[in-house]
């Protein structure tokens, strides 16, 4: 009995459609081609590069230290690709480093994903890549000891990007196993005259919408990766700022600092002493020339965070720290940490609608002119009679020490304040509020920590917080208020992520049981 192919590791593109096979390679004039037969008799299929071999890099570090010649390393590397035509439309599988010699361009985005979620069996899953979208992004990856439901990945579908997924098709003479994002890596027992019989069959698996009855919200939101279509976002983004239309973008640090060791935020170029308690597009663009604004220089100036000490804290591009949200060829285009994101529109639409059936805070007088956190704060507190507890910490043996909230009120509301556009994230408005909630609901000693926090400023407020579990979560209230200069017609005048991030955190609060409101609060004109 003859013996079965041995399994081979491909990694398969499909190109766009009308892409040819010159505009394919990112530079074909210095590959050499070959013929292979089995796909095409009439042209070259098989390109390859390489490079002579040389000695490592490394080896420059060594050598001065090592007794003896190490000149006889030698390193080479090879590429190759090759392109075939199926059902119409041309595929590149490539070996080695070949996926560099495709055009970033010519290629689908997500044909590897779509074609593993059209074809795997929903419960053999093996591990997801994905990045969980916010001001600022976490990237994952996800494995399991055996084959899984989409479920045991714990990712949450409103707001983590699936970028690749591996898993085990249903039919088992398509592949042994797959791996997709856009590219399909796949492990075959099919050899090359079989690849074309092959390709038809990924090609109906990528057009499929069986994925909708599982995998239906990997349409929420993708990256944008064509080099056009960003370009093109580039330049609306420009013209945008020199034209200082900006009431879709703001600005903030794309990462979580610590407010007590945070003097404030200046430019590149601006004097030490001239900081903001909050990084401003507007403070920005006072100090350029829109005729000297271009993509160049957002991403050569710099947004830089100043420790109470004065010393720098952290800096970043001015690009990767604006948060800009605009409507192109009929999708919705957010920047957030130096990236372009596509959302489908009704699941914008979906988003809004749930945060905008929230329920309202009312009573929480408006912001004074050029307010800051801390000084808000102070005035709501004295406006419904509440304590204010802004930066008082609570410690408890954990890793953080956390604040139970920002006003808490007599008859058991946690209200948590933050600016629109403020030094720490939004995101980490609504992790504060979750995380005080449950620990408030399981940790006992969390709650006698914050007792006695709450005692020492007025004590009277100490028997909001019981000293057991509480019994019925739905006598607190969380309420999740913002700041904003803006005019801007979405829920709290917040960027889509941050509504996505919002929107999050009020389910896993009801889910415990509490009751959840928001609050917009205007800042009063100068």
């Amino acid at each position: 009995m003859p013996r079965k192919p041995r399994l081979q590791k491909l990694t398969v593109f499909l190109l766009r459609d009308g892409v040819s096979r010159d505009a394919a390679l990112r530079a074909p004039e210095t590959l050499v081609g070959h013929q292979v037969p089995s796909v095409s008799t009439r042209v070259d299929s098989l390109f390859l590069a390489s490079s002579p071999p040389h000695a490592p890099a490394w080896t420059q570090y060594l050598d001065p230290h090592v007794v003896g010649d190490l000149g006889g390393l030698l390193t080479a590397s090879s590429s190759a690709v090759l392109l075939f035509e199926a059902a119409d439309r041309l595929f590149a599988i490539t070996f080695g480093q070949g996926r560099h010699l495709l055009d970033s361009e010519a290629y689908e985005q997500d044909f590897g994903l779509k074609v593993v979620i059209n074809t795997v069996a929903p419960d053999q899953l093996k591990s997801v890549d994905a990045k969980t979208i916010d001001e600022t992004t976490l990237h994952t990856r996800r494995d399991v000891s055996r084959d899984s439901s989409f479920t045991a990945f714990g990712l949450d579908i409103s707001r983590d990007l699936l970028r690749a997924v591996t898993g085990t098709p249903q039919d088992d003479t398509l592949a042994h196993r797959l791996t997709g994002s856009d590219a399909l890596g796949l492990w075959t027992r099919a050899q090359v005259p079989d690849l074309a019989a092959l390709a038809v069959r990924l090609l109906a698996a990528y057009g499929s919408d069986d994925y909708k009855r599982n995998f239906d919200f990997v349409d929420y939101l993708r990256p944008e990766k064509r080099a056009g279509r960003l370009r093109d976002l580039e330049q609306v983004l420009v013209d945008a700022l020199k034209a200082r239309e900006i009431d879709d973008a703001h600005m903030a640090a794309p990462e979580v600092l610590d407010p007590l060791d945070l003097s404030g935020f200046r430019f590149s170029g601006q004097q030490d002493d001239e900081l903001d308690a909050d990084p401003r597009i507007s403070a920005y663009l006072d100090m350029r020339d829109p005729d000297g604004l271009d993509l160049d220089r957002l991403k050569t100036d710099r947004l830089i965070a100043v420790r109470s000490d004065g010393e720098v804290y952290r800096q970043w591009q001015v690009y990767r720290s604006l948060v800009y949200e605009v409507n192109l060829h009929g999708d919705l285009y957010v920047l957030t940490g130096g990236d372009w994101f596509r959302v489908n529109l009704d699941f914008k639409e979906r988003v809004y609608d749930e945060v905008d059936a929230v329920p309202r805070r009312t009573g929480l007088p408006p912001a004074d002119p050029g307010t800051d956190e801390g000084a808000y704060n102070l005035k709501a507190a004295a406006a419904i009679d509440g304590l204010c507890l802004d930066r008082k910490l609570v410690f408890d043996g954990g890793p953080d020490r956390m604040e139970i909230c920002d006003v808490l009120t007599r008859d058991g509301g946690f209200i948590h304040v933050k600016q629109r556009g403020s030094s720490s994230t939004l995101s980490h408005l609504f992790a504060q509020g979750m995380n005080s909630a449950e620990r408030l609901l399981q940790d006992a000693e969390f709650r006698l920590q914050a007792r006695r926090v709450i005692e020492a400023e007025h004590a009277s407020f100490a028997e909001v917080l019981p000293v057991d579990r509480p019994q019925d979560p739905r006598s607190f209230e969380v309420t999740f208020a913002v700041i904003t200069r803006s005019s801007r017609s979405t829920p709290l005048t917040l960027p889509f992520f941050s509504v996505v991030s919002l929107r999050a955190a009020v389910a896993r609060l009801r889910a415990y049981g509490f009751r959840v409101s928001v609050a917009e609060i205007h800042e009063e004109a100068a």
